[in-house]
């Protein structure tokens, strides 16, 4: 008997049975609080299961301690300088907002002198604009010793001013062997008692057959986030992320990679790196915003950024690899059929998608798209609405214009049954740093073209402006019997 098992396992016909499932899919992973099969080809797959997985939990549940203690930390030494120094007001980082439509009136009467557009692109290179000027400092000194022992502060920039007196003669011997740096030294020694932790969570699990990596970028800033504006809870968001799609936006200028959760809720945008590091710096504030725009009530139309992460796996069998940043919003048309769907940054030039008679349906059109169609369809909108729309973008707009954010636009869905609008600002992470100021200095001399129109690119300042205007103009306002009242009255 034994001889005759080893002839047939041993044969020359024996044949190995294969798995009931794909090499992509995995199944073997530990279960957690929710049932998630990871799935090479679903990068959101990924997501969802190191946010179900017990270490996810452990390690958020001591991010939250850490950072709970750093507030702590910090409220009592702000404490302790304002009772030092009582006639110092600290400043408010609260943004101005806002809160009615005369408030509005008078601020949009106001407007910015742009000056010559030549002028306006040397002077913002220089560093001269009103509103994004920054200070003029001398020659950066670097500090002594291993960068490595002061992550974050490497360098410091202060001023040394002309008109400072020399040390007296009593003093001279006291100043001797001592130098600026020193103090910058000392200053950051004392400081990184209340420096605050890392806010992201780095996570690694595998099977038999893959190793999978996930960084949950501010992990208990977006948890809160979405537990303030995301009513179906933390679970209906993690099932919502175990399966997606590719998902192509047929018309847009973007070049990146999207997906589209299978229920149709969120959609997943690919983040370069550049992106990662300016959202880095955004987070921060962008959190307060949305926040604050909550507890106050006041309108706005940011689509709501609900999570970024960079996730990567390598798969022994396939030999697959993959590695990307991934940042999960919410998706304006969700349980919606819009019928034509814009993106418009306010900009004529180049805004234009050629539309054959092949079906339209997630085909994106552009600013001169909308100029075609609104001179037979315009895109009237009552009195409330107009007003609720005007000042939710102004709020926006001024928000990202104080943190050098650019190139964003405002996503327009008609839907025709539900006879509705919806809208909402994307793409609002990106800043303008050199690469776009580059592209705004070619673009204005018109080597590449563009019929002497202003390129789409501009500094934020002047890219608000023109975005305001033209949002205002895109949207009328519905006709009542008062309409026109006192046209023809000299006054």
């Amino acid at each position: 008997m034994k001889m005759l098992f080893q002839n047939f396992l041993s044969g020359p016909m024996f044949t190995p049975l294969s798995g009931p499932f794909s090499l992509d899919e995995h199944y073997m992973l530990p279960p957690f609080k929710l049932p998630v099969v990871v799935i090479d080809t679903e990068p959101s797959s990924i997501i969802a299961y190191a946010l179900s997985c017990k270490t996810y939990d452990q390690k958020l549940g001591e991010l939250t301690q850490t950072l709970k203690v750093h507030k702590e930390l910090t409220t009592a030494s702000n404490t302790s300088s304002t009772n030092s120094s009582p006639q110092q007001k600290p400043k408010s980082d609260k943004p101005s907002i806002l809160k009615n439509s005369e408030e509005l009136e008078r601020s949009l009467t106001q407007k910015p002198t742009t000056g010559r557009r030549g002028s306006k692109v040397l002077a913002f290179l220089k560093g001269s604009l009103s509103k994004t000027e920054v200070p003029h400092f001398n020659k950066p000194k670097t500090l002594p010793g291993d960068s490595n022992e002061l992550k974050g502060a490497d360098r410091v920039y202060y001023r040394v001013d002309d008109e400072i007196e020399s040390p007296s003669e009593d003093n001279k011997d006291d100043s001797k062997g001592k130098d600026e740096r020193d103090f910058s030294l000392f200053h950051r020694e004392e400081k990184s008692r209340h420096y605050p932790p890392n806010p992201h969570i780095e996570l690694q699990f595998s099977d038999n057959t893959a190793k999978y990596y996930c960084r949950v970028y501010f992990a208990e800033q977006f948890r809160m986030l979405r537990k303030t504006i995301f009513p179906a809870g933390e679970e209906a968001y993690i099932r919502s992320l175990s399966h997606c799609i590719p998902w192509i936006a047929r018309g847009g200028k973007s070049g990146s990679t999207f997906l589209k959760t299978t229920d149709d809720r969120f959609i997943l945008k690919q983040m370069s790196r550049l992106e990662v590091q300016s959202f880095s710096e955004f987070a921060p504030h962008y959190f307060q915003y949305i926040k604050l725009g909550f507890e106050d009530k006041k309108p706005t139309a940011l689509a709501k950024i609900l999570g970024v992460y960079r996730i990567g796996f390598r798969n022994s069998q396939t030999n697959n690899t993959m590695k990307q940043d991934l940042l999960v919003m919410e998706n304006l048309f969700y349980g919606r059929k819009m019928d034509k769907v814009f993106d418009l940054k306010g900009s004529v030039r180049n805004r234009h998608v050629k539309v054959s008679g092949e079906e339209t349906e997630d085909l994106v059109l552009l600013d001169e798209n909308l100029l075609k169609y609104i001179m037979d369809h315009p895109l009237y909108i009552r009195t409330h609405s107009k007003t609720a729309l005007t000042v939710a973008i102004y709020n926006d707009t001024q928000f990202l214009s104080s943190r050098l954010v650019m190139d964003y636009s405002l996503l327009v869905g008609i839907d025709t049954n539900k006879r509705e609008l919806v809208v909402g600002i994307i793409d609002y992470i990106r800043t303008f740093t050199w690469d776009k100021k580059l592209e705004m200095v070619v673009k204005s001399s018109g080597i590449l073209g563009g019929q002497g129109k202003m390129p789409t690119v501009v500094s934020p300042e002047l890219y608000r402006t023109r975005f305001l205007e033209a949002m205002g103009k895109y949207f009328l306002m519905v006709p009542d019997r008062w309409t026109g009242l006192g046209r023809d009255v000299d006054c």
